[in-house]
């Protein structure tokens, strides 16, 4: 392996898949609660926020670097990175911390759902890409 490079183990994509895998299952059980539980107009406004797709879509990574804990505990992460726990906490409060500015930027000014996912997945990837000082994580 050369220095400054990570080169991914079969073991670890199938980590990533599983991780993924639990995010789409998060996914298809909040869009199923709530396409069931709320069905009229008054409600609705709650599933088309972007809040809420904030809270569908915003845990990826969180799930990824969860499924790789789930599927290999032992696997250890390269010399001078966070382990992949760190990563899931700073995922996870990174997924806190912008859902409280989408939640505000939506009540003053009124937040598009894309753009403010984007944003927000964006500004996970830059503060891992800082937490790790690496591109790939």
């Amino acid at each position: 392996m050369r220095e400054g490079k990570v080169w991914y183990t079969p073991q670890q994509r199938e980590a990533d898949l599983v991780g993924i895998l639990m995010w789409v299952v998060w996914f298809v059980i909040l869009n199923g609660m709530f396409f069931f539980m709320f069905n009229d107009e008054g409600t609705n406004d709650l599933i088309l926020s972007p809040l809420f797709y904030w809270v569908t879509i915003g845990p990826m990574f969180a799930f990824m670097f969860l499924g790789r804990r789930v599927m290999k505990p032992e696997m250890s992460a390269p010399p001078g990175s966070p382990s992949d726990m760190s990563n899931f906490a700073t995922s996870v409060i990174s997924v806190l911390a912008w859902g409280l500015v989408l939640l505000v930027w939506d009540i003053f000014y009124g937040a598009d759902r894309i753009i403010g996912v984007s944003l927000g997945l964006v500004l996970i990837l830059l503060l891992l890409m800082a937490t790790n000082r690496r591109w790939n994580f």
